[in-house]
């Protein structure tokens, strides 16, 4: 059983990642609201058997990007910068890494449905 303090902490950083993924992308950015060194967070996050805090965000930015691409009339470009993106390009890679088709791709797919 996980103690409470662990959860409470992971509850607290979900929150965070909730609240500031639009503008902070990076785990030094939480583990300083945090009040913690970028390598503490991971290391208690391993301890919990979850995702580095990493991908953790990197996830919780793509959601949102799926549901922008969705459910809005947005430009690739402008839910690129909707989510705190200075290089659509580089939004663009991610997107295209972790889901495994280009965000072009996926708004496609889902006008074909």
């Amino acid at each position: 059983m996980v103690p409470p303090a662990e959860q409470d902490f992971f509850r607290n950083f979900s929150r965070l990642v909730e609240i500031h993924f639009r503008e902070k992308h990076s785990v030094a950015e939480y583990a300083e609201l945090l009040n913690l060194a970028p390598k503490t967070l991971s290391h208690k996050l391993k301890k919990l058997n979850l995702e580095n805090p990493n991908e953790i965000i990197k996830n919780r930015i793509l959601l949102e990007a799926k549901r922008l691409l969705v459910f809005t009339e947005l430009t690739i470009k402008e839910v690129a910068y909707d989510l705190g993106f200075d290089d659509p390009a580089y939004f663009n890679i991610i997107f295209t890494q972790k889901i495994g088709i280009t965000p072009a791709g996926f708004k496609k797919e889902l006008k074909t449905e």
